[in-house]
């Protein structure tokens, strides 16, 4: 699988990336041919949840798969670090663990899974923690 990080602020671990995209789609028995990870500014992404979703809103992750969901997984998530700086405030955690949380949340969607309503976002945050545990205990 080829990973790409583009545009990482300083202090992204692209090692740690990296291991993130593949934990994810090895728990999710995805088999990936390559994962772009763009990040790029609050309005821009903010810009493309409106043009693609049509929803004028702040985000922090934006997923695109660029094949079918039965091949292998081709796609892009873009990331604003800003607005996951941001979150990580509000939400009183690491900016470095909402970082990863946010990159995992983008996985989860190139592997198909949705949030748009409040059961599905449920276990998408389920899923995440699993995997943030899983990171964290090969860290350590």
């Amino acid at each position: 699988m080829n990973i790409d990080i583009i545009d990482a602020p300083e202090g992204v671990s692209i090692p740690l990336f990296e291991r993130c995209v593949q934990e994810v789609f090895s728990g999710e028995n995805k088999p990936a041919e390559y994962v772009n990870v763009i990040f790029i500014g609050r309005d821009d992404l903010r810009l493309m949840k409106k043009e693609y979703f049509e929803m004028d809103v702040y985000t922090d992750v934006i997923a695109y798969n660029l094949n079918d969901l039965d091949d292998s997984i081709e796609g892009e998530i873009y990331l604003s670090h800003e607005q996951i700086i941001d979150n990580a405030k509000s939400f009183n955690t690491k900016p470095e663990d909402e970082l990863i949380r946010v990159l995992v949340h983008g996985c989860l969607h190139l592997c198909g899974y949705e949030d748009d309503t409040q059961t599905l976002k449920d276990h998408m945050t389920e899923l995440e923690n699993k995997y943030m545990k899983n990171l964290e205990d090969v860290d350590h």
